[in-house]
């Protein structure tokens, strides 16, 4: 069987210096809350973030967007393409409530200017 990968591998746990190559909309499968997710991207892979607009998003969304560089109420998400932003890539586990199984996701976190974070592969 001859197998074709047209996709980079997910980014290791860890601090990545990347930059915003794909921003979508949507909605949450459960709840309905609208989200905008970004692809953070760099020669070593990718990993995707979801950002909910919901009160418990609002500091992280402050987090982020001060880390790209943009420090305004209200913005957007097409600004944010091709911005480079430091994240610390983790996984996360939570029970999943359609299959009442636990599902393990990457993400980012911990979002910081590119540039002025310590890029080293030491874990939070």
């Amino acid at each position: 069987m001859k197998v074709q990968v047209e996709e980079k591998p997910f980014l290791a746990n860890g601090r990545h210096t990347t930059t915003i190559t794909e921003v979508t909309e949507g909605k949450s499968e459960n709840k309905g809350v609208p989200f905008f997710n970004c692809r953070f991207e760099n020669e070593d892979g990718f990993v995707n973030h979801r950002f909910y607009l919901s009160e418990p998003g609002q500091p992280i969304m402050a987090e982020f967007f001060k880390a790209v560089g943009i420090e305004k109420e209200e913005v957007d998400t097409q600004e944010l393409m091709g911005k480079e932003v430091s994240i610390d890539v983790h996984e996360r586990t939570y029970p999943d409530p359609e299959s009442q199984q636990e599902k393990t996701i990457k993400e980012a976190r911990y979002f910081q200017t590119a540039g002025q974070s310590n890029t080293s592969d030491a874990v939070n």
